[in-house]
């Protein structure tokens, strides 16, 4: 193997998991699995397959891209599914112990927000937190072309985001499915673009790790913002309720 740094991104947030393979920041592979632990794993080798076969050497011989090989890895850490979100986060930690593989976040409304058209200055991302909440966030494109956050990854009901995202924002992700009406007033981005991306998770984690963005593996924890279901269940519970 030579200097370069072999990256999997990973997107867990959602049903379906997603990754990609990049070397140095570039993406040669990508794959879909259902999400759960053994399918990312099964993907990941498929993918790692795929990626060896595509890289081929000058002399037409297809370069080996083993899983152990890959020495940064990059995951969409929230909000979103916390089956899928500790998924991921289990396995990055693992594989980092297991190889020293460097490990970076991206925000998953972050990568949301990317799918916009670049022409768009303002992005709202609304997204369904199940539950009848949503999770929103609002981010700026600066000068430089990079997008700023404005307003933090918030949990809360729809009407809620609707007071708190800005008026001239364009609108994207799956919340707007269940409530595209609260935000009718709003430009809304089409179906397509709704859903994080592996390889724009690959973008964004190459960018932090150029900068040296990088997370322990012990302190590598899911973006949740709002608890685990059994938590609120419980205390419902305790204070009487159902």
């Amino acid at each position: 193997m030579s200097g370069e740094t072999r990256m999997v991104a990973l997107e867990t947030s959602t049903r379906a998991g997603r990754l990609a393979l990049a070397e140095d920041g570039r993406v040669v592979a990508e794959a879909d699995f259902p999400g759960l632990a053994a399918d990312l794993v099964a993907a990941l080798d498929e993918a790692t397959r795929a990626a060896g076969a595509a890289l081929q050497s000058p002399y037409g011989r297809s370069t080996s891209w083993p899983p152990e090989s890959i020495n940064l890895v990059a995951l969409s850490i929230g909000p979103g599914s916390f089956t899928g979100l500790r998924i991921a986060v289990m396995f990055a930690r693992t594989f980092a112990w297991r190889t020293g593989a460097k490990l970076v976040a991206v925000p998953t409304l972050r990568v949301i927000a990317e799918n916009a058209p670049h022409e768009e200055q303002t992005i709202g991302v609304i997204t369904d937190a199940q539950r009848g909440g949503a999770y929103w966030a609002a981010y700026h494109c600066g000068a430089d072309g990079a997008l700023v956050c404005v307003l933090g990854e918030s949990v809360g009901e729809a009407e809620e985001a609707a007071q708190q995202l800005p008026r001239d924002a364009y609108l994207i992700g799956d919340g707007l499915e269940r409530y595209g009406r609260t935000f009718a007033p709003w430009r809304q981005a089409e179906h397509s673009l709704w859903l994080p991306r592996a390889a724009v998770v690959a973008a964004l984690g190459w960018r932090k790790h150029l900068a040296g963005e990088h997370v322990a593996a012990e302190r590598l924890e899911p973006l949740y913002v709002r608890r685990p279901a059994p938590e609120e269940v419980w205390e419902r519970r305790q204070r009487g309720g159902r």
